[in-house]
């Protein structure tokens, strides 16, 4: 029997059309942003060494981090890290725990990252990020005792302990509003409390719109048109969540995505240079394809732009328009990616071998 692999966050497995049973489910927009969890401003100012959740140790060696964000402000990735926002946003948010999406619109997942992947507050986070809330998980879910350990996060939750410093942090803030719901609550309960929480503040947090599917048999159809209104829109895809399923730090089946394309991630190792095409020699000079390792196998991405096809230097530049379609020397970088890095592509479908086809680059990503 396999082993539960414990997250930080709870995830989303894949929706099968045809297979997934979701009447009367919720259906929502899927947002391309930054995933967030807000602790109810318990941990704001704090250290974040200090905080007994926060991600501290390296995966890779299991020594202390050699960055750390300094401070912590509540607001959390889904590996554990410290989210840098302006106090203006933090004073708007209740004091309770709060699941949702950091977000820029549609089509603006890199601007939302360099918004709120950095170090320090940025300047646009007031005029160009949301809140959009889908769940309030108790904390008794979300500090359920257990160990994380994946690539990007290893660290090991108490949940006796961490019942005591809220009490302790509760006292020391004065936060007499300080509420959450009780262990055991399913999302339908979730969706109320949110309702009440989030309807007189601003629209800078809002409760991310869920809409009831039908409890008939052409529950299936709905989901097909509402996923294709969120396309024509630009969107990437749909949400369904069961009103009766619990919040619950893991990938599981209460909450599935589903998108016409998948998405994986892969490791860059390299770059092949440009060539001579029918349509000309306008990407001599320039990175042809992103080398990548995917499951122990190469991977070519194409679906760069100009800007992104940028080597590092001149001379990178005349050496890959001297030696078109190559692989180039394992010391070249580029000016938007860095081998080693980790890239996400979008593809149809695994082939036999596993192999993803019809694969294209989308965007990097960095760790959250």
């Amino acid at each position: 029997m396999r082993a539960i692999k414990y997250e930080f966050l709870q995830l989303a497995e894949h929706y099968k059309p045809g297979k997934s049973t979701t009447n009367g489910w919720f259906i929502s927009e899927k947002l391309d942003g930054t995933r967030c969890f807000w602790d109810g401003g318990l941990s704001r100012g704090m250290k974040t060494e200090d905080v007994p959740w926060a991600n501290i140790t390296d995966p890779k060696t299991g020594k202390k981090k050699a960055k750390i964000k300094p401070r912590a402000t509540g607001l959390w990735s889904r590996y554990g890290n410290p989210i840098i926002a302006p106090d203006a946003f933090l004073n708007l948010l209740p004091c309770c725990p709060l699941d949702g999406e950091l977000w820029a619109g549609r089509g603006n997942f890199q601007l939302c990252r360099s918004i709120c992947g950095g170090d320090t507050p940025d300047p646009r986070f007031m005029d160009k990020i949301v809140y959009a809330v889908y769940s309030a998980p108790p904390p008794s879910a979300v500090f359920m005792t257990r160990e994380i350990s994946n690539a990007n996060m290893v660290r090991g939750i108490d949940y006796l302990a961490i019942e005591r410093w809220i009490g302790e942090r509760v006292a020391e803030k004065e936060l007499d509003d300080y509420c959450y719901l009780p262990p055991g609550v399913v999302f339908s309960d979730e969706v109320r409390f949110l309702a009440e929480k989030l309807d007189v503040l601003s629209s800078k947090c809002y409760l991310h719109p869920q809409i009831k599917l039908p409890d008939t048999d052409d529950c299936t159809q709905h989901i097909e048109d509402f996923l294709q209104r969120v396309l024509d829109k630009g969107g990437e895809g749909v949400v369904i969540r069961n009103p009766l399923e619990s919040w619950i730090p893991r990938r599981h089946h209460g909450i599935l995505k589903y998108k016409p394309f998948d998405d994986a991630e892969s490791v860059l190792t390299g770059f092949t240079s440009g060539r001579e095409t029918e349509k000309g020699s306008r990407l001599l000079g320039m990175i042809g394809a992103l080398i990548t390792d995917f499951n122990g196998k190469r991977l070519e991405l194409a679906g760069l732009t100009d800007v992104e096809r940028g080597f590092q230097t001149t001379e990178m530049s005349a050496y890959a328009k001297d030696h078109p379609d190559e692989d180039m020397p394992a010391t070249f970088q580029g000016r938007c990616f860095k081998v080693g890095q980790k890239i996400t592509f979008k593809y149809r479908e695994l082939s036999d071998d596993g192999v993803p086809k019809e694969a294209r680059y989308w965007r990097r990503r960095d760790e959250e």
